[in-house]
């Protein structure tokens, strides 16, 4: 027999478990036993279905589950392969990612953007497993040793028609849990449960933040499971250019921590867009427009053959009092310079645009000094919160 051959009898093997399991799910009942060799199954009202499973001791098991897949198959007029891929379906959670677009219509993808999505299926998976152990907005660390076997368990399924769909199959209790946790529901389960909530949460802040422009929502995500790495995950199933809606429907094996109807999330062209600004934001590195700031001048920097100025105005931004440079020139520096001599405080305007060790006022405009009558009754604070 061929290699060939030999590997795709191989791919039809299957455990008792499993095939036992699927026959329960399908109507099947246990109608006997051969001695101590294997059981038989039949249907009501269908005498000429049966099955025949063989015990897992005996000599040529994998031969005998085979043709028990086959007996299957040819009950319910499919091919054996596609039998054994519901029957392990039972037994693991299903990621099904599909890509929509023009170009995807024929169920065919360009070969960069398809290896981007494969790569990215992992790593949503990835960043789901680290929220597990801990919340944060970006992870720099790998996941844990039991969460990083596992991830490395995971199989990729058969593409399938409509646009271009991917499907992750992750196996449950393909590692030992840890003892302590043994009790409580296996990895596969918790990974994916954090998935479903970090996709939710994202989902959710998306759509509150086209409502109201406040990036300050994606915090509440970060309790739920969601991440830098998640959402660059995500923007990676729309392509290298961002151009692609795309969903995530997650089918999770039987588990009280699921309802057996699947989890479905869309993201669509005005989602990515979302998610790039999200993805920012939990990096430290984001742009919040229209700002208005209000503060006083703690450093006046003036480099030599530089037409521009630069000013530093402890200012609040949002919740966090910051350290913010604001480029000046001509007239508005020298009434900083002045501002700054008198400590009295200033305002502008502009978009602020902040990293996790700096902040830099882009497109400042209206800059003023605010005389003590005309001091804001906020004090100091700029005039919207994130």
């Amino acid at each position: 027999m061929s290699e060939g051959g030999s590997r795709d009898r191989r791919d039809l093997d299957a455990s008792v478990e499993q095939v036992q399991a699927y026959l329960q799910s399908k109507e099947w009942f246990q109608d006997g036993k051969i001695r101590s060799v294997a059981t038989i199954w039949h249907r009501h009202h269908e005498e000429d279905a049966e099955v025949v499973l063989p015990f897992p001791y005996v000599k040529d098991f994998r031969q005998r589950i085979r043709d028990a897949l086959s007996a299957i198959a040819s009950f319910e007029n499919r091919a054996p392969a596609d039998v054994l891929s519901d029957v392990k379906r039972l037994f693991a959670n299903v990621i099904a990612i599909r890509v929509i677009a023009e170009d995807t219509d024929g169920g065919t993808i360009p070969i960069n953007d398809g290896v981007l999505l494969i790569a990215k299926a992992k790593d949503l998976l990835s960043a789901a497993a680290r929220s597990l152990y801990a919340k944060r907005k970006q992870f720099t660390r790998g996941a844990p040793k039991e969460a990083k076997e596992y991830l490395e368990t995971l199989l990729l399924g058969q593409t399938e028609v409509g646009s271009y769909v991917v499907n992750v199959i992750a196996p449950v209790q393909a590692v030992p849990v840890q003892r302590e946790l043994a009790t409580a529901i296996p990895l596969a389960q918790a990974i994916t449960a954090s998935l479903v909530a970090g996709l939710g949460a994202l989902e959710k802040a998306s759509t509150t933040y086209e409502e109201h422009g406040d990036l300050g929502v994606f915090d509440e995500a970060v309790l739920a499971g969601a991440s830098s790495n998640m959402c660059d995950a995500l923007l990676g199933f729309s392509g290298e250019k961002h151009n692609r809606a795309f969903e995530i429907t997650v089918t999770a094996a039987s588990s009280p921590l699921f309802e057996t109807k699947p989890s479905k999330f869309v993201f669509g062209g005005k989602h990515v867009g979302v998610l790039e600004k999200a993805t920012s934001y939990y990096k430290g590195d984001y742009v919040l427009p229209q700002r208005t700031l209000f503060g006083h001048i703690t450093k006046l920097s003036r480099p030599r053959d530089e037409t521009s100025r630069t000013i530093t105005i402890d200012a609040q931004v949002g919740d966090v009092e910051r350290k913010v440079q604001v480029e000046l020139s001509g007239d508005e520096y020298h009434m900083a310079v002045i501002a700054h001599d008198e400590s009295k405080m200033v305002r502008v305007d502009g978009d602020v645009h902040v990293k996790s060790k700096s902040a830099q006022l882009l497109n400042p405009s209206n800059f003023g000094v605010i005389e003590p009558d005309d001091l804001p009754l906020h004090g100091g604070r700029g005039d919207e919160d994130l």
